[in-house]
């Protein structure tokens, strides 16, 4: 039971940040125009790993191990005025977790689809007007999926704020803050995101992006910090139709496991995606 609790709280700790990736082909502060829609479907696998201890006895050392098959599948539609709507869902094609504590090991795993958030983002000016663009957001995760499939068991509700410059040389670089309010105890969230978005041609662009969670404490842990760098390239395939591959570094801070006396060191993984995205 001891190593049950350890792997379902490590486990939400590792995807604290992830719920609030955006999924979508256009820079952060764009929004789509009336009657436009886009559509995204992507897969991405990542596999990280912590030392673990526990802090009684500090010689009972172990480790956990996470690897995540999972697809997501997004919508949006602008609707004019500046406001754009877009709904979410995923899929864990496969969640696996391995526990070893004190020489033994407990397995944990799950699949299926995972909880629906829909979204509203508006523009409130852009460089037309000012110096630089700067949009507003808000999503909403529903506790929708079932207990056997893949959802948080948590209601979220996401505000966020981002900024834009375009520079010379078909560079852009971007600024963002988002917040997440979890309820049932589990953690809040604060993200701060700075990338830069460059056009090479008309069918490469590169974006890259780091990310900074700063996750309160829990019912169940500690407060603990999320990191990552992450690389992708727009290809346009065909008109308004783009491949986008990525890769990107995951670090997670130490934290403690309150109900299991256990301390996760710092954590550090990997995460490779391909994505098909299309507007029209």
């Amino acid at each position: 039971m001891l190593k049950k609790i350890v792997t379902v709280t490590v486990l939400t700790l590792l995807t604290a940040a992830t719920t609030a990736r955006a999924e979508q082909k256009l820079l952060i502060t764009d929004v789509l125009d009336q009657k436009q829609i886009e559509a995204q479907a992507s897969l991405e696998y990542s596999h990280i790993s912590a030392d673990l201890n526990v802090k009684s006895f500090p010689f009972d050392t172990g480790k956990v191990t996470s690897n995540v098959t999972e697809s997501r599948y997004s919508l949006g539609v602008g609707l004019g005025y500046g406001l754009e709507l877009d709904a979410s869902i995923p899929f864990v094609v496969s969640e696996r977790a391995k526990t070893e504590l004190a020489g033994e090991s407990e397995y944990d795993k799950r699949d299926g689809f995972g909880d629906v958030t829909v979204g509203a983002k508006y523009r409130i000016f852009d460089e037309e007007r000012m110096p630089f663009t700067l949009v507003a957001g808000l999503d909403l995760k529903f506790d929708s999926a079932r207990r056997k499939d893949a959802g948080t068991g948590t209601f979220d509700v996401s505000p966020y704020l981002a900024a834009s410059k375009r520079l010379e040389h078909h560079t852009t670089p971007y600024v963002g803050y988002r917040a997440i309010v979890r309820n049932h105890g589990a953690a809040d969230s604060h993200i701060l995101t700075l990338g830069l978005e460059k056009e090479y041609s008309e069918t490469v662009t590169l974006d890259v992006r780091g990310d900074a969670s700063f996750n309160t404490a829990s019912d169940f842990a500690t407060s603990s910090q999320n990191y990552s760098i992450e690389a992708a390239t727009y290809v346009q395939v065909y008109h308004n139709l783009y491949l986008i591959p990525s890769v990107a570094l995951l670090v997670d801070s130490p934290t403690d496991i309150k109900a299991a006396d256990v301390h996760v060191a710092t954590a550090v993984g990997v995460r490779g995606g391909i994505s098909l995205y299309y507007l029209y």
